[in-house]
């Protein structure tokens, strides 16, 4: 298990657990730098509680019910709008690469997924060809 997979199954086994007690239970110095992201994500919910012996306040953690992490830590797909500008006449084209090497292309109506070998074999083809200047016969530059 990772740093990270270690101390989500504590988080998991013990909702509330505050910061030295994970650090303790994990042996993982500053836990919280491994699941900054699943923090940012919503997906570890953090709350600060007075600490017992006066002085700044301690995190307690626990998972998200609604959004919990995704344990087999797996690259989450990001989708991204075409670029900024671009003068299409479909709306809602979306493309999203993730970074197992899988592509997802969507016109809103039809989608198009490729697996990594496709999508390398898609990226060779492309760096082979001149699309400005295709782009510009076909009279759409």
């Amino acid at each position: 298990m990772t740093n990270k997979q270690i101390i989500i199954a504590a988080i998991k086994a013990r909702p509330g657990i505050r910061t030295p007690e994970l650090a303790e239970e994990t042996s993982i110095d500053n836990p919280r730098t491994y699941i900054a992201g699943e923090i940012d994500r919503g997906e570890i919910l953090v709350e600060p509680i007075s600490s017992e012996l006066g002085g700044r306040p301690i995190n307690t953690y626990r998972i998200n019910p609604d959004n919990p992490p995704d344990e087999t830590l797996n690259p989450r797909q990001r989708v991204v709008k075409a670029r900024a500008g671009a003068q299409t006449t479909e709306a809602g084209f979306s493309a999203a690469l993730s970074s197992r090497g899988d592509l997802h292309i969507s016109d809103g109506r039809k989608t198009v997924q490729l697996t990594p070998a496709q999508t390398a074999d898609l990226i060779a083809y492309l760096d082979r060809i001149n699309v400005d200047q295709v782009m510009k016969a076909a009279g759409v530059a």
